[in-house]
């Protein structure tokens, strides 16, 4: 299993290397409020032995913080609107801290392979921060922190960013890569359910 894994898997990366230079050309209309951008750690940190990825995500939403943070943090439903998620269940562990077990599945049609992620997920409300930590699941190391704050404007600015040793999944700039569009779909899917849920909001009568 784990070698068909490994396959599918390069058998994607080299499917995708193809089109790097093509699709980098390409924008849509998001791009002007989802900023990405990435780079290589050579070693992950100081006194590690391997290296990773560190991907960063600014989003603006029209959207008002609160209604933001309910749907970051909806961990159950996630699978739901975010569409390269397979599953996602939430336990609970203590105050503002949960476990996070999702698959996801990085692929185009028959071509795919799931990805398992185990995360500690340490909440802080009042901040608007999350914290989270991999415990488990196929990738060796992932770390990542959410940073949320009111624009001033009514409006929210989303912060992100994502360091992750992506192991013998993929070359290390196959990787940057393939994160970096992963990042793009998930965030784009998120601000469509916020913006529906925020608009479900403003149209409930009092």
């Amino acid at each position: 299993m784990v070698l068909r894994r490994v396959l599918v898997v390069w058998l994607l990366l080299l499917l995708w290397g193809t089109q790097i230079h093509a699709e980098a050309a390409l924008s849509s209309e998001s791009d002007v409020d989802v900023k990405i951008k990435s780079m290589q750690l050579r070693p992950c940190a100081q006194g590690q032995s391997f290296d990773c990825v560190k991907v960063e995500v600014v989003m603006s939403i029209d959207a008002p913080v609160e209604t933001v943070w309910q749907v970051i943090t909806d961990y159950q439903h996630a699978a739901e609107f975010i569409s390269n998620l397979r599953s996602s269940k939430e336990t609970p562990l203590a105050a503002n801290s949960v476990m996070v077990e999702q698959i996801g599945r990085v692929g185009w049609g028959v071509v795919s392979v799931d990805i398992k992620t185990v995360y500690k997920v340490s909440l802080s409300p009042l901040e608007k921060r999350i914290q989270s930590v991999a415990v488990g699941g196929d990738l060796r190391a992932v770390t990542m922190l959410t940073q949320l704050k009111s624009n001033g404007k009514g409006g929210s600015l989303l912060e992100y960013s994502l360091i992750t040793d992506p192991g013998p999944w993929a070359p290390l700039s196959i990787a940057e890569e393939l994160l970096k569009r992963q990042a793009r779909q998930s965030f784009e899917d998120l601000r469509r359910e916020i913006m529906k849920r925020h608009g479900s909001a403003g149209n409930v009568k009092p």
